[in-house]
């Protein structure tokens, strides 16, 4: 059957046509308002959200963005992000997710902390902020062998070479297997034998790598590359390798429904599916710049012989009602703010994040110094067997560099409980980066200090003028001061909670023909962050638990 031949006018107007098409259906897309959906702390589906007052989102390449969602505090859904126990004691988790859909690009996110404002209208507003799903990336740490227990770590270093999307991938997979695989960890739930080999199929995982073989990268001509780590996070250690090759990490949802992210791909609705591209084409002739006359400059990136410098070849150029009165008690709040009082109250809550702690980095004391004796004196028996002298000496020399440190070296600690809170998808692993001996005091208070560190917290500030019935001052002149404890509840909230929490701060503001008017901050210090604050004073310790050699 031959083809019709189209006149040069009906050529044309099929052209002119199939313009029209494409124009009307960029505007229809362009005019589709984003999809919003709301995922509770297991990646299941609870609300599609209409009503929205304000959405920002910010998706930088190979990093974390956040997510701004504004939506009226009277919201179902607002409500529904508000109450944390309820979700919690609904087996729902603490932690809930947002899909924003648009263009045919979902970005995904996790909450991150949560506040109750009111506009220059007086409504109440619930503005949460959450962190794209990259974040993840950021909560993994790369152990020197994933294979091994904490307690036992050998080799010291973890080294992987090759071309870099195979490297990263690599070095991502088997930490992820090595937490998903419970053969280290216990499981979520220890006493169910068939926990245990959960981490055998990923299926159950909630982070998942798209494959890609190394004949596959070697094809590909991707930059080649060196990843080392000893307890290091994922994302420090690629981020220079993803820099310098020019790769883009793309993370996305995978939900029921979509195509398969591979050919055979058997995943859990939710999991993230974290795939390496190269989409800058620099080793096969990038566009660089150029001009309107000439059209664009292509150049070539190559590798020069030492493997460390690269040059550009120019290619051709182309185209907190139910307490009323407080008695002045230690621990007790000394006053109580209403929720139909009139106050001003800003209310922010953040969750719990890590579900392992890990830290270490050097042997528990006697641990290298008993190997270092066993090999002494066995070498130095052998030595004398032999009729060779003490050779013990020489031969722990050699072996030093390869068994110092290797042995209870670090410690690993899961958190099963902030797990069972938080929900089966949430930040995985935290590491102290405080290089010190394992299984001491102050790995101990390290580990101790990080959990509370990363847990959830709540924090308000309140504005009341000085013709209310409080005062802040001092005892004798005022009900409440720093360090005293007071009790609130959220305006427009219908849990009706009570949220009680020391006074960080008191501040005072103060204009001409205008009443003095009084701020109370309550909850953690909002100029320092909890981590750095726990860092910062666990060195101090660990050093002076040093100093009194009880490490």
């Amino acid at each position: 059957m031959t083809t019709p031949v189209l006149t040069l006018e009906e050529q044309c107007e099929a052209i002119w046509a199939a313009t029209e098409a494409e124009d009307r259906r960029i505007q229809r897309m362009n005019e589709t308002p984003p999809g919003i959906f709301i995922f509770d702390g297991h990646q299941r589906l609870q609300h599609l959200l209409l009503e929205v007052v304000k959405l920002h989102v910010e998706d930088p390449e190979n990093d974390t963005g956040p997510v701004e969602l504004t939506i009226p505090f009277d919201h179902p859904v607002a409500q529904w992000m508000h109450d944390d126990r309820g979700r919690m004691a609904r087996g729902e988790g603490e932690n809930f997710h947002i899909d924003v859909e648009k263009n045919g690009v979902r970005v995904s996110a996790r909450y991150e902390s949560k506040e109750v404002v009111r506009d220059e209208k007086g409504q109440r507003l619930l503005v949460v902020t959450f962190l794209t799903d990259y974040e993840n990336l950021k909560w993994i740490d790369c152990w020197s062998n994933p294979f091994l227990p904490a307690i036992f770590q050998f080799p010291r270093i973890f080294l992987l070479a090759g071309p870099a999307i195979w490297v990263l991938k690599t070095a991502l997979f088997v930490n992820l297997w090595r937490i998903y695989s419970s053969i280290w960890q216990i499981p979520d739930d220890p006493m169910n034998p068939l926990k245990w080999l959960d981490g055998l199929d990923m299926s159950n995982w909630d982070i998942v790598v798209a494959p890609t073989t190394f004949a596959q990268d070697m094809a590909a001509g991707t930059t080649w590359a060196m990843f080392v780590s000893r307890w290091g996070k994922w994302h420090d250690r690629a981020e220079m390798i993803l820099r310098d090759a020019e790769l883009s990490v793309v993370t996305r949802r995978y939900r029921h429904g979509d195509p398969e992210p591979w050919p055979g791909a058997d995943l859990k609705d939710g999991a993230l599916v974290i795939d390496i591209v190269d989409k800058s084409g620099h080793m096969e002739g990038a566009a660089n710049g150029g001009s309107i006359f000439d059209g664009l400059t292509r150049t070539l990136r190559q590798i020069v012989g030492d493997m460390v410098e690269d040059v550009e070849t120019e290619l051709a150029a182309d185209w907190p009602s139910a307490a009323t009165m407080f008695e002045p008690r230690k621990g007790v709040p000394a006053v109580h703010f209403p929720a139909d009082w009139g106050v001003e109250t800003h209310f922010k809550t953040t969750p719990s994040k890590g579900l392992i702690m890990n830290t270490g980095g050097h042997s528990m004391p006697g641990v290298n110094e008993a190997i270092s004796a066993g090999i002494q004196a066995g070498f130095d028996i052998v030595g004398t067997l032999l009729h060779v002298g003490a050779i013990g000496g020489s031969v722990d020399a050699l072996l030093k560099p390869f068994y110092t440190d290797t042995v209870l070296a670090w410690i690993s600690v899961k958190l099963p409980h902030r797990k069972q809170q938080a929900g089966s998808s949430g930040y995985l692993e935290y590491h102290i980066d405080l290089p010190g001996q394992a299984y001491t005091l102050s790995s101990l208070l390290a580990i101790r200090s990080a959990v509370v560190a990363t847990s959830r917290t709540k924090s308000a500030s309140i504005k009341f003028s000085a013709s209310g019935p409080y005062a802040i001052g001092w005892p004798g002149s005022g009900h409440m001061y720093k360090g005293d404890r007071g009790s609130f509840e959220v305006e427009g909230s219908t849990l009706r909670e009570i949220h009680a929490e020391r006074m960080s701060k008191a501040i005072l503001d103060w204009e001409a023909h205008h009443f003095a008017e009084w701020e109370a901050e309550f909850g953690p210090k909002a100029d320092e962050d909890a981590v750095d604050m726990a860092i910062r004073k666990i060195r101090e310790l660990a050093s002076a638990a040093s100093e009194l050699g009880v490490f």
